[in-house]
């Protein structure tokens, strides 16, 4: 079984509060892992009877099939600089950075003085 975060890039969508909610980005998580075993390359790995692939690595792989062939689809149009700086628009639309709630920034911090305790722990 697969540690450590099972929302696999899915952000708040895959957090879920109840016990079958919780349980679900864990299930998408090993379909996804499942589903590598029918990569091309993982296949003949197996059918060579040498050691297969990471999950990882076959991710990784995926993505930067995916990013060469966009990028052998936009070198196709007449004009491959104008239909970037489209594609550029539309990220800038879609995708929308968020500010983080785990960083202090603009927070009231309260009180930063020492509590008895810790002046006691470092005169010690």
């Amino acid at each position: 079984m697969r540690t450590g975060s099972f929302n696999e890039g899915w952000g708040r969508e895959a957090k879920q509060s109840d016990e079958e909610g919780s349980s679900r980005g864990l299930i998408l998580s090993l379909l996804f892992d499942h589903c590598l075993l029918l990569h091309p390359e993982q296949i003949a790995r197996i059918e060579s009877k040498l050691p297969a692939y990471t999950v990882g690595s076959l991710q990784r792989k995926s993505q930067m099939d995916v990013l060469l062939e966009f990028i052998t689809s936009l070198l196709e149009f007449p004009d491959p600089g104008d239909k970037l700086k489209e594609l550029g628009e539309l990220i800038k639309d879609v995708f929308q950075l968020m500010p983080s709630g785990k960083h202090m920034i603009g927070r009231d911090l309260g009180r930063l003085k020492p509590t008895p305790s810790l002046k006691y722990c470092s005169a010690g």
